[in-house]
Parts: structure tokens; C-alpha cells; sequence
């Protein structure tokens, strides 16, 4: 189980239901951190290897998510710019 944060100003609806309608790995929605940050606990991602980027790649492969400017982190990573 990996906690993961997404954050986006935009389309916060239409990213919970994406990510809330998978199966494996699956996402659960926990709270909203602040007015733009969601939580997603997320199970059955054992075989990836980085679930932030996995998870960003899901909203992007949208036909709106390619325009959104969001950031996806896992639960007290840091925002370095560099690798987990």
C-alpha cells in the first residue's frame, strides 16, 4: 500500500474518478490535502517500480490530461525535481 498525492488546479473530478475506476493497481480516494492537493491510497502496485510516475502517466494518456499542468508525489516525497 503506497500513499499517493496529486495535485492539479483543474479537472479534480474527473482525476479522482479515472484513478478510483482502475483495477490493478487500484486507488482509493483518502482526503483532500488542501484546495488542489487529493490523497489516493493505492494497493496492488507492488510490480511498479515508480507508482508517482505510473500514476501521472494514467491522467496524461487523457485526451484533457495532456494539458493540465499537475504534480504527483508519493506521500513525503519532497518536490526536487530529481528521482525518488
Amino acid at each position: 500500500m503506497t500513499l499517493v498525492n496529486v495535485s492539479s488546479a483543474l479537472k479534480k473530478d474527473e482525476i479522482r474518478k479515472l484513478l478510483e475506476e482502475q483495477t490493478g493497481p487500484s486507488y482509493k480516494f483518502v482526503k483532500m490535502k488542501t484546495a488542489i492537493e487529493q490523497q489516493f491510497e493505492v494497493t496492488g502496485d507492488e510490480g511498479i517500480k515508480d507508482i508517482a510516475s505510473y500514476t501521472k502517466k494514467l491522467i496524461t494518456s487523457t485526451p484533457w490530461g495532456k494539458v493540465l499542468m499537475l504534480r504527483v508525489l508519493i506521500e513525503g516525497q519532497a518536490f526536487t525535481g530529481g528521482k525518488v
